[in-house]
């Protein structure tokens, strides 16, 4: 038998009316009828489900119509897939990502393993909750709070994996979860049924604090003091995620020519999503939770975006395979630079020089062209290309390159007028149609 609870919304705004006659139900029909509310306790029962709406109850007609006629069958399936959606998915890519750690050549897929399984436990939280699986809500709340300021964390540090050398230290970014779980857990571990259950009727379902003393309301303090560290974690891991991958891409245009499959523009992209998500998550916070539960639609629009959002983190991390590590074991030219740049620089003539052979032998034209390549073309140390390239010269090596290959784009276009993007795109030496595009309109 459906338990009806989880499909019907509460409904008791307005205490002083009485509800002459209770729903009926059907073997598949669910009829509410015109009078929607409820003052005294009372039950309906059919078949061994029961439902009970007292005092404090919110509301039972749903969808705004004095009568409504609704299939039970249908309900149940639409309501769990949509709590369970974004669950499911970061199970998926957690599963995924485990079983390609054996892939070494991924250094940072631990770290968005990690991620993953924090993303997945505090899913399970929602779906716990959304589901009113009560029995479970001490267990599954302190693990959704320790989730909760972990993820962005976690996510902040596959990051910093991804460009810069990681420090121990940056793992002290998981120190307020660790609090806050072990502060929370212990809390729930004192409290009496009654307490737990008012804490979690009052507070969790109705986000009401009047007249909650003791140990419910040192939980109440916990979690909302929780909420303010998130949107501060939220807030700081944007902003310092932003500032290293645009370093790092500043970095990566120094050293090569093509840098599609090399920068983390998608990344940082993903950030900014990160952000309006975690605004959405903030705001539901504040008005309450409680207020999408039997809601569908309304419950639709943050269940489908979370799982977007985790599908596109999974997917790209998944698909990536360059980072700081990889540039360095490539060719280490990073470590290099910065201890030459204190030696004596290059000399005058180097940019003549640099123009010389983009002129004669039109170096721009290969694919895939790094620092390390001009450098063995001139016969001289990568250091003084990259000091005469990014101080006399003022560009990054990235740009000189794409600047030429655009200009030799040009004069392609203008003698054989009847050769194709692809074609022109090609044989000026870019990898990709869309970096041509790109790059086209940054130069020309």
């Amino acid at each position: 038998m459906v338990n009806f609870k989880m499909f019907l919304l509460y409904v008791c705004k307005d205490k002083n009316k009485t509800m002459t006659e209770p729903p009926i139900i059907t073997n598949s029909v669910l009829i509410i009828t015109k009078s929607a509310e409820y003052n005294d306790m009372k039950s309906v029962s059919r078949g061994g489900t029961s439902w009970r709406c007292g005092k404090n109850d919110r509301k039972l007609a749903v969808f705004g119509r004095n009568d409504y006629f609704c299939p039970v069958e249908l309900l149940p399936m639409l309501y769990q897939l949509l709590t369970s959606l974004p669950l499911m998915t970061c199970a998926f890519f957690t599963i995924y990502i485990a079983l390609e750690l054996r892939n070494k050549e991924l250094r940072e897929l631990p770290a968005l393993f990690c991620y993953m399984l924090m993303a997945t436990v505090l899913y399970t939280g929602h779906f716990v909750f959304f589901n009113h699986a009560y029995r479970l809500i001490p267990v599954t709340d302190t693990l959704y709070l320790t989730a909760n300021l972990a993820v962005y964390p976690l996510y902040l540090i596959y990051i910093i994996r991804l460009t810069r050398k990681i420090h121990p230290s940056h793992y002290l970014l998981l120190l307020p979860a660790a609090v806050g779980g072990i502060a929370c857990g212990i809390i729930y571990s004192t409290m009496t049924t009654e307490e737990i259950r008012l804490f979690i009727e009052k507070f969790l379902y109705d986000n009401q604090m009047e007249g909650l003393t003791g140990q419910v309301l040192t939980q109440v303090w916990i979690h909302i003091v929780c909420r303010l560290v998130f949107a501060i974690e939220v807030i700081a891991s944007v902003v310092i995620g932003t500032r290293l991958i645009r370093n790092y891409n500043h970095m990566v245009e120094e050293f090569y020519a093509d840098t599609d499959d090399k920068s983390l523009h998608t990344i940082r992209t993903i950030l900014i999503l990160v952000l309006v998500a975690s605004a959405m998550s903030l705001v539901a916070s504040v008005i309450g939770r409680y207020r999408f539960i039997g809601s569908q639609w309304l419950l639709a629009i943050p269940s489908t975006s979370f799982a977007i959002l985790q599908f596109c983190i999974g997917y790209i991390g998944l698909h990536r395979r360059f980072s700081y590590y990889d540039m360095l074991n490539e060719q280490n030219v990073i470590y290099e630079v910065r201890l030459n740049n204190k030696k004596g620089g290059p000399s005058e003539s180097m940019p003549e020089r640099i123009n010389q052979l983009m002129r004669d032998q039109q170096v721009f034209l290969q694919p895939n062209l790094k620092l390390e390549n001009l450098a063995q073309l001139l016969q001289t140390n990568r250091t003084y290309v990259y000091q005469t390239i990014n101080q006399q010269m003022g560009m990054t090596f990235n740009e000189l390159i794409n600047r030429k290959r655009i200009a030799y784009a040009k004069e392609l276009m203008e003698s054989h007028p009847e050769l194709s993007m692809n074609e022109v795109a090609a044989r000026s030496g870019f990898a990709s149609l869309s970096s041509f595009y790109r790059n086209l309109k940054l130069y020309r």
